[in-house]
This record gives structure tokens, C-alpha cells and sequence, in this order.
């Protein structure tokens, strides 16, 4: 009968080089699950495999330089996902940069996430963490709650003016769905409430049917949001308090 550390090698043998994969790719019937974490640990610690996180690894990609660092998107799969859950999602710079916000690029990795841990450094990634007060985190959601994260951030978005970063976000709130805008007003109930009054004076000047009421009962009404909107970008500014 083959060895455990055998079974493990020609498992990892078959897998494709940049891919990441966890004990969930080997025969679980086969293999005991200790033996298995031996196994692995043995292999990392010869550089023939990368552990990114918990039970997560990482078949390295070869160049003729060398071994190639994951890529961002596998080193945030594996900070995000425990045993098929969503526990956090990508944010900050480098999805505002993506979402045509800012042309900066940052060498951190920030995810937000509803138990943030302390900062790491994985495979050249420094990572830091943004806590979430969401119940669940849905992979579907994931696009809205970055344009939350970029409406919460409008004011501190790197290399671009408050007013050239409302007019990207209401072009990306336009191209949503109907469903896709009333579930992003759903998840604003976790955001400050600034965020709240921008979305709800976004859909509102874009017309879009779904209801804001809502927002703006979350809303106090004395209070005053010193964003800096140029009136005629959002001539409903102040219905919302934004100034």
C-alpha cells in the first residue's frame, strides 16, 4: 500500500502550478486527515509547496528566474474563504484603482472582514484587515459593498477629487440592476451614516425606482454631512444634509 507522503505527492503532482488548494483535493478516505497535515508540512518546509493560511496551500509557478509569488487574487481566495464560507473581501486602493477611482496602486492588501485579524506579511503581500459589521458576507455582494467601501472613502480616495469620484460611482450605481441597487441599500444599513445619505441622494438623482426611504429614515435629520459635493453635480445634496 503507498505512503501517505506518496499518495500526497502524486495528488500535488496532478495540480496545475498557481493553483490554490486545500485537504478538501485529497482522498479523505485514503489519507488520515494527521498524516495528511504532516505530509504537507513536510513539502512546504522543502519549498515544493506554499501554505498562504490555514489548511490553504499553493502550487508554485516556476520561471526561469525563479519561483513566482502568488497572485493577489489566490492570496486573497485564501485570506477570505474558510471551508466554503465568505469571511471577507478585497477593498481599498487596489479596488478603486480597478473601479476607475484613482490610478494609485498600493503594495497592501486590505480585506475587510467580520473577525479582522492582525497585519501579515504573505509572499511578499503585506496584509491588513478592516473589520465589517455584516452578519454574512455573500460572494454576490461583494461588488456592491466595494462601491459602499469607495462611498465611505470618497473623501480619502488617493489621486482624484471628491467630485470626479461621485461621478464614477454614480455611472457604476446607473449600470447596476434594480435588485443589484436594493440590495446595496439593504447593506448600507452597516454603513456610517454619511455613506447611507449619499447613496440614498445618488439613486434618488439618478431616479432610479427603488425606494430611499429608508436611508433617509436612518437618517438624523439635524445632522449635517460635510462631504464636499459640488451642488451642481448633486443638485439633491442638501435634501440629504451633504454639504
Amino acid at each position: 500500500m503507498a505512503s501517505t507522503a506518496s499518495l500526497v505527492k502524486k495528488t500535488i503532482a496532478r495540480i496545475k502550478p498557481g493553483t490554490l488548494f486545500g485537504y478538501n483535493r485529497f482522498n479523505a478516505t485514503a489519507i488520515d486527515e494527521s498524516a495528511l497535515a504532516m505530509a504537507l508540512s513536510r513539502l512546504t518546509s522543502q519549498g515544493e509547496i506554499v501554505r498562504l493560511s490555514k489548511g490553504k496551500y499553493y502550487k508554485p509557478e516556476q520561471s526561469r528566474f525563479g519561483q513566482l509569488r502568488p497572485r493577489e487574487s489566490v492570496v486573497v481566495e485564501a485570506l477570505t474563504n474558510k471551508n466554503g464560507e465568505q469571511t471577507g473581501y478585497l477593498t481599498g486602493i487596489n479596488v478603486y484603482n480597478r473601479l476607475g477611482l484613482t490610478t494609485q496602486v498600493s503594495n497592501v492588501l486590505e480585506i475587510a472582514s467580520k473577525k479582522p485579524l492582525p497585519p501579515k506579511n504573505i509572499q511578499g503581500y503585506k496584509v491588513k484587515y478592516q473589520k465589517r459589521d455584516l452578519s454574512k458576507i455573500r460572494r454576490q455582494d461583494i461588488p456592491l459593498l466595494q462601491l459602499l467601501d469607495a462611498i465611505k472613502d470618497i473623501k480619502t480616495i488617493p489621486d482624484t477629487s471628491v467630485d470626479d469620484a461621485l461621478q464614477v460611482l454614480i455611472e457604476k450605481i446607473d449600470k447596476l440592476t434594480i435588485n443589484e441597487q436594493k440590495q446595496m441599500v439593504k447593506l448600507a444599513d452597516s454603513y456610517n451614516a454619511a455613506t447611507r445619505a449619499l447613496l440614498g441622494a445618488m439613486l434618488q438623482q439618478l431616479g432610479s425606482p427603488v425606494p430611499t426611504q429608508k436611508l433617509s429614515d436612518s437618517l438624523n435629520k439635524l445632522t449635517k454631512y460635510n462631504i464636499g459635493i459640488n451642488e451642481k453635480l448633486l443638485p439633491n445634496r442638501a435634501a440629504w444634509n451633504i454639504q
